[in-house]
């Protein structure tokens, strides 16, 4: 029987007083309930220890140095005047300059002199961690809540990169996934990318979109996250869904994002994605409230290296 003949059962009456057939026609039953997505959590830093100590070093590793691998200008330490837990739950990046705009350091600390030896364009120093070759994750909903720094040039950053990376796969073929970016001349906006194989823009480039909130993202804390299944990966900020990716849409070129990726957290300073730093900034900082990763509907997994 076709479905729009089973939605209706009619009762036929005969009324044998008055001789007369009526019909009686019953609702059709309730729709069924929708699909209710379950969540669990599978793994959280929550960023708890003692004030001025570093991430914990079983799931993050910093890098150093003078990267510059976008024309950024920054010089990325472990001191804790850079990254440390500040006691009371929050992860903290802060970013100090050191030279002004003519490569001259604005002090005589001989730490300054050897880091603008070994890059004399920078002009902070700041933090990145990863948990490459630690932990990664392959699909579910991660989640960071933060307060993003303040000030023009500042490019704070929440990111994956793929595992293939780690086994000699070069970018990026090996994938890359931006769950949030951020200039500090758009306050308001949110930036989420994939970076891959074969997509239109070429390999430098990436396919997303933004999220415009009403108020600036960096005067308060705001949960940025991606939804992330076979073949599609949603991105939100504070639940708004503002942007999917699919493998069968074009414009995501070839699809690698099917494997285990690792994560990347860092407040960059300049460079080609943000632009020129405000020379009348000394000191700029993001605090981190948490990351946590949640399995959808048993789907998602923690993955120790």
């Amino acid at each position: 029987m076709r479905a729009s003949q089973r939605s209706k059962r009619s009762v036929i009456v005969l009324v044998s007083l008055l001789g007369l057939l009526s019909v009686t026609v019953l609702d059709p039953p309730a729709k069924a309930a929708s699909k209710i997505t379950t969540y669990k959590l599978l793994w959280a830093d929550d960023f708890t220890g003692k004030k001025g100590t570093l991430p914990n070093p079983k799931v993050w590793a910093p890098e150093l140095g003078g990267l510059n691998q976008n024309g950024e200008l920054e010089f990325y330490t472990k001191d804790p005047k850079n990254l440390a837990l500040d006691g009371a739950g929050h992860l903290l990046i802060t970013a100090n300059r050191i030279a002004d705009q003519s490569e001259i350091a604005v002090s005589n600390d001989p730490a300054i002199d050897r880091m603008l030896n070994q890059c004399n364009a920078c002009q902070f120093t700041s933090a990145k961690i990863k948990t490459a070759s630690k932990l990664s994750f392959q699909y579910g909903r991660i989640e960071i809540r933060m307060k993003t720094p303040v000030g023009l040039g500042t490019w704070p950053a929440f990111w994956m990169l793929g595992n293939d990376l780690l086994k000699g796969i070069p970018w990026p073929d090996s994938g890359e996934i931006d769950i949030l970016e951020q200039k500090g001349s758009l306050p308001d906006t949110a930036f989420g990318t994939i970076h891959g194989p074969n997509l239109p823009s070429g390999a430098g480039g990436g396919y997303g979109s933004t999220f415009t909130a009403q108020t600036p993202l960096n005067s308060g804390f705001h949960t940025y996250s991606i939804e992330w299944k076979k073949n599609k990966i949603d991105f939100y900020v504070d639940d708004n869904l503002y942007f999917s990716a699919a493998a069968n849409d074009g414009s995501s070129g070839t699809w690698v994002y099917n494997q285990p990726f690792f994560l990347i957290l860092n407040l960059a300073m300049g460079g080609e994605f943000t632009g020129d730093l405000d020379p009348a900034m000394k000191r700029t900082q993001m605090s981190i409230d948490y990351i946590h990763f949640y399995s959808i509907n048993g789907v998602g997994k923690v993955i120790k290296n």
